[in-house]
């Protein structure tokens, strides 16, 4: 019988460093628990794939793009994420792959926090409610790099 293969996916942007839950260690307990309590947890195999110090504004990370050649290449069954922010900040490319790639590929998708899991929405993307989830991720990453750019040139301009 063929392992059922669990991907963990776990991001961390430069930014993200101040905030104590998105640690990658909090993320990596937070999931390595989901995926054992899951009943295909039995017969797994558990990967890890880790972006640390990554924008989730795109999809230019090594590990996220190891880990969609491999559901690619169909040697992935299940990934789990803390949130859907750690996968991607960008409703475009992340419902891309959430709606069409992980879907033709038959890859479950699990975002812990948001309480999704795409088993329950087969046929389905899951609606409003998850695509406003993503959309609220890519306008909060926008903010935050406005914010960044505003208080690097004040400080620039302070030094003068």
């Amino acid at each position: 019988m063929q392992k059922y293969v669990i991907a963990l996916y776990i991001r961390l942007s430069i930014e993200d460093y101040k905030y104590g839950s998105m640690s990658i260690e909090n993320q990596r307990l937070v999931l390595n628990e989901y995926a054992a309590a899951m009943p295909e947890a039995l017969n797994s195999e558990v990967l890890e794939f880790v972006d640390n110090g990554y924008s989730g504004t795109n999809f230019e990370r090594p590990q996220v793009q190891k880990l969609i050649e491999m559901v690619r290449e169909n040697r992935i069954d299940c990934i789990i994420v803390k949130d859907f922010s750690r996968f991607g900040r960008n409703s475009i490319e992340t419902g891309y792959f959430l709606e069409r790639v992980f879907p033709l590929f038959h890859t479950r998708f699990i975002s812990v926090s948001d309480n999704y899991d795409s088993d329950n929405y087969k046929g389905d993307t899951g609606g409003m409610d998850v695509a406003f989830k993503y959309l609220i991720s890519e306008y909060y990453s926008r903010d935050m790099s406005i914010k960044t750019k505003i208080r690097s040139l004040s400080e620039k301009h302070i030094e003068y």
